[in-house]
């Protein structure tokens, strides 16, 4: 190899670094708003079974609110990768955004699944399925984001979060399996057992969808590792 090839190798792995520390920012202001969408779903569901059906429109206007925020984010880091054509791993950037986000749309939706069960009141044993839901996908997005903050500099504590989030899915895998045989085995009207069904399905896939977005972290981190 030539100096001059040397030359342009060098300012080609430099300029290919800075896009990956600037899309490693972004992501993580990415993660942090999509965890704030996690936990205010958290605080609305529990407002629901508590039976305060007037701060319904309020949770779902910050969701909403969120969702435009982490939509904002994403489209930003998109536009990185698309220009970032010496990045290396830019399509696991690509896969760790794109998931990432559909936790803060899967947020919204089942703020929407709610609007429709307003009238409803759980009893203790439906609170107590969508208490361990909640318990699983929130500790499956907060070890996502935790994997994302130290993908900068500890790959190692990086993959290690990672490899948490997949505990927390099959938690959530769990809770989700027992909350619909609890629905079919219960007498509830076919409209409401649809919605209940529906909120559980999309609390599920949120920790579907972290764990997607913990295993493209996991890709990039091992890759950064000398």
């Amino acid at each position: 190899m030539t100096l001059a090839q040397r030359s342009v190798k060098v300012t080609l792995e430099s300029s290919g670094n800075r896009a990956e520390y600037k899309a490693i920012a972004i992501a993580q202001d990415h993660s942090s708003v999509v965890l704030q969408a996690a936990k205010a779903l958290r605080v609305m569901i529990e407002d629901w079974m508590d039976g305060h059906k007037e701060r319904h429109k309020d949770h779902f206007n910050k969701l909403a609110k969120l969702e435009r925020k982490a939509d904002s984010i994403k489209r930003t880091l998109l536009d990185e990768l698309s220009v970032s054509e010496t990045m290396l791993r830019r399509s696991d950037y690509f896969r760790l955004v794109m998931r990432t986000d559909d936790i803060a749309d899967l947020c919204e939706a089942s703020a929407w699944d709610l609007s429709g069960l307003e009238e409803f009141k759980p009893d203790a044993k439906t609170r107590k399925h969508f208490t361990a839901l909640l318990d699983a996908l929130n500790d499956a997005v907060f070890k996502m984001r935790q994997s994302i903050m130290f993908l900068e500099q500890n790959s190692d504590k990086a993959v290690e979060f990672a490899m948490q989030v997949d505990l927390a899915e099959r938690d959530a895998d769990s809770a989700h399996r027992g909350f619909t045989q609890f629905l079919y085995r219960s007498n509830l009207e076919v409209t409401v057992l649809l919605r209940l069904k529906d909120l559980g399905q999309h609390l599920e896939e949120i920790a579907d969808a972290a764990e997607d977005a913990a295993d493209a972290v996991r890709i990039i981190a091992i890759a950064r590792v000398p």
